[in-house]
């Protein structure tokens, strides 16, 4: 086989400090080793290049079967000497499955211009095991060198180098950039105390004083934080390092729950290139913001781990969400209402595209959470779902009107139980119901979808009447005469090979359509 192309640029980066690295798979490109981390049942390997690369991968035993998704994301075959090359043209994340063996995710970026520090608008902050800082905690370290760049005429940007940065919750201010550095790991102390909470607020994974649908009104979490964007204006964070929340051991020894990475009540607000992981509830909280590009963001949850959605447009305006990886136990991204802080606002334009997504629950969703008027405009558009509970979920529980949601161009892949659920249904019954007008599923393709016996989800039970659980009910329903599903449109999709052209094709691969459902359009 001849040797791959050298016209290409690739960067290695630094595994990230106390990595565990992967036992089932070793990679190389032109012979130099990647780093491959084992984390929560998956192993992943970050790298940068441009060009055309080989990614030799090695592992114990034959290759075996190989499927790559998205599936041109890169050509697999495997080698004279018995490893898998993958060649890649582009750099964008993928899931391999080699074997039998766990997921490799390949999470490869373009090359980037990393800030040199000069002392003055561009700070460097080093790890407190460099020798240059004291041991401890790093919280005060980065927000002094925050707070000193945002005083400067057009503010500046922090750089955190290679190490480990054990941190409490950081503020970032406005006209200020976070560059984490490859290599680099901002990592969410393990002791509650670290993270203050809200004024006038207890936050808690777990109430026991409230039953189980009242614990998810967004009034007892998401009022912590580790990262913090708050009422701020023209914000970066990015970098090929890593946000790592502790968030097993929060959860399971504190019934803590902090977020991740909070922006609120801000606006032009850019999230790129960093890879958050081990979130303890939400991972990216966008709420009540204008503005907010997440662009090339790697997130990976313990998937064991509760309340961890991966990108939750919350309130916002103008979002953009594009090429996120997201590999997480609730939903992957949400875009809701939730009122929290008592903050209130409509959802409007709202577009995620070119992603990769994978959820125990839903990988694509509006709702649950609907305090709002109006949702509208909502596109996601050229996404790959994997593994997941629900690809496409559509749910008004708190009155809201959505108008104009689209899933455009969306490929379902295996192991995806639900290919969409679309409930309008009541949590408080002072909220009232609402309503859904133009919803489109258009280019949608599942080649090898599994078609439940039952349209049943977790969310039917909330439909009125409240139907038991295990009772048929159709996915498109409205929920009375006055709450309707008002112009549903099911155009090129395309379910075990059959495109679905009348009624009855649809119900043939559990697209059923209910009541109170107008201005069907299939074909």
């Amino acid at each position: 086989m001849p040797d791959a192309p050298k016209d290409h640029v690739f960067q290695a980066y630094p595994a990230t400090p106390g990595a565990v690295v992967s036992t089932l798979f070793r990679a190389t490109i032109d012979g130099e080793p990647l780093s491959v981390e084992a984390y929560a049942g998956i192993s992943y390997v970050r790298f940068a290049f441009s060009g055309v690369v080989v990614v030799q991968i090695r592992v114990d035993g034959e290759v075996g079967a190989t499927r790559i998704l998205p599936r041109d994301a890169a050509v697999a075959e495997t080698g004279a000497d018995g490893s898998l090359r993958l060649t890649l043209t582009e750099p964008r994340p993928f899931v391999a499955w080699i074997g039998d063996r766990e997921k490799l995710f390949v999470l490869a970026d373009p090359p980037e211009r990393a800030p040199v520090p000069d002392g003055t608008g561009v700070v460097a902050v080093a790890p407190p095991d460099a020798g240059t800082a004291p041991a401890g905690l790093a919280t005060l370290a980065i927000q002094s060198a925050l707070d000193r760049v945002a005083a400067l005429p057009g503010g500046g940007t922090v750089v955190l180098l290679p190490g480990r940065f054990v941190s409490g919750t950081i503020r970032i201010p406005g006209h200020v950039t976070l560059y984490v550095s490859a290599g680099a790991l901002l990592e969410g102390s393990a002791d509650p105390a670290d993270y203050p909470v809200d004024p006038g607020r207890i936050e808690r994974g777990r109430d026991t004083t409230l039953d189980g649908d009242a614990r998810f009104y967004g009034r007892t979490m998401t009022f912590s934080r580790l990262v913090l964007v708050d009422g701020a204006t023209d914000v970066r964070i990015r970098g090929r390092g890593t946000i790592s929340g502790s968030g097993r051991l929060l959860r399971t020894r504190h019934n803590a729950v902090p977020n991740l990475v909070r922006v609120r009540e801000s606006r032009d607000v850019s999230i790129e290139d960093v890879l958050l992981r081990d979130a303890a509830a939400w991972t990216l909280h966008i709420l009540a913001s204008d503005g907010v590009a997440v662009s090339n963001v790697k997130i990976v949850n313990d998937r064991d781990n509760l309340n961890t959605d991966g990108i939750d447009p919350d309130m916002s305006t103008r979002v953009r969400i594009d090429r996120a990886f997201v590999y997480t136990k609730d939903d992957a991204i949400c875009v809701k209402a939730s009122r929290n802080d008592e903050l209130e606002g409509d959802v409007v334009d709202v577009r995620v595209t070119d992603s990769v997504l994978s959820s125990r629950d839903a990988a694509l969703k509006v709702g649950t959470e609907s305090s709002a008027a109006v949702f509208r405009d909502i596109v996601f558009e050229r996404c790959w779902v994997f593994e997941s509970g629900r690809a496409m979920s559509v749910v008004v529980r708190d009155g809201a009107a959505y108008e104009r949601v689209t899933f455009r161009a969306i490929f379902v892949d295996r192991g995806v139980d639900h290919l969409v659920e679309q409930v309008i249904g009541v949590r408080d019954p002072q909220a009232g119901l609402g309503s859904i007008r133009d919803l489109s599923f258009e280019d949608v393709h599942a080649p090898e979808y599994r078609v439940p016996d039952l349209a049943w989800t977790w969310y039917a039970q909330f439909r009125p009447g409240r139907p038991p659980e295990g009772t048929a009910v159709p996915v498109f329903a409205g929920a009375d005469e006055e709450h309707r599903v008002e112009g549903l449109r099911l155009r090129n999709v395309v379910v075990n090979g059959r495109r679905l052209a009348t009624h009855e094709d649809a119900s043939a691969v559990g697209l059923t359509i209910g009541p109170f459902v107008d201005d069907v359009d299939i074909g």
